[in-house]
């Protein structure tokens, strides 16, 4: 970040009043290497994309998730797109700092194939990284490497802890629940709204539509000393209403594991 003088000026309101501050630290992510078998299922291989994995990973993305053809988050159809975007496993010291996209790819080693994908997308000067998107092959969305595959992206924002990250967040479709229900059930995520119209979605053809998006977060590291509590927050009355109502409803939130 380049340093600028801002001692002739001051924010709106004095703030940060009911959390810890610091001095603006050098921030950066830094993907964690990641390369291992499940010591349950030494069938699935979890490890990072390499070069070699562009074709048939956006493979999977078109089986898995085509409803993102024609939005901004096309680009994972598209292998040329990976190129230039993604951290790969070959150049990883240098592509953990500088890339903005993480590929965590699931193998299924009995089949010598690629049957999941997840993403994740990073912003250094907020240290904040969002699982964009994960896609199991309609194949092993069953069955034991099916199991496999969400017991090991259970701990992936434990993986997380070791980027630098201190705020996570994932978004869920709305043409189903069952995403819904892991990160908030299972992983103990809480809500943060809906997004009504978010992002546009491929409904088939040459058609599309507008998505409507739940989303969650999960503060990590130090995140959670230096966030403002309610009690120093303007809020109209309706606002504060609804941030009432999602502190109730986030007290349900359990972290149950798989």
């Amino acid at each position: 970040m380049k340093h600028i003088d801002m001692t002739p000026y001051h924010p709106y309101r004095k703030m940060g009043t009911s959390c810890d501050t610091r001095e603006i630290p050098d921030k950066k992510i830094t993907w964690p290497r990641i390369d291992h078998i499940d010591s349950d299922n030494p069938d699935f291989r979890l490890r990072a994309i390499t070069r070699n994995d562009v074709e048939a990973v956006a493979e999977l993305w078109r089986i898995s998730y085509p409803e993102v053809y024609g939005s901004v988050h096309g680009w994972i159809l598209d292998p040329d797109e990976y190129l230039e975007r993604v951290a790969f496993a070959e150049n990883w010291d240098d592509h953990a700092v500088s890339r903005p996209h993480a590929v965590m790819l699931g193998e299924d080693l009995a089949k010598d194939k690629i049957v999941m994908s997840s993403i994740y997308t990073k912003w250094d000067l907020n240290l904040h990284v969002e699982a964009s998107f994960i896609a199991i092959h309609p194949d092993a969305r069953k069955g034991r490497i099916g199991a496999s595959i969400w017991s090991n992206l259970a701990g992936f924002y434990q993986w997380l802890e070791g980027s630098g990250a201190e705020y996570v967040t994932v978004f869920c479709e709305t043409w189903h629940n069952i995403t819904q229900y892991i990160w908030f059930k299972r992983m103990g995520w809480k809500i943060a709204g809906i997004f009504p119209g978010n992002y546009t979605r491929w409904a088939g053809n040459n058609k599309e539509y507008r998505t409507c998006t739940v989303h969650f977060y999960r503060l990590l590291n130090n995140g959670g000393s230096i966030t403002t509590k309610p009690e120093e927050w303007d809020l109209l009355p309706e606002v504060r209403e609804l941030w009432d109502c999602l502190e109730k409803i986030n007290a349900g939130s359990e972290e149950a594991g798989f």
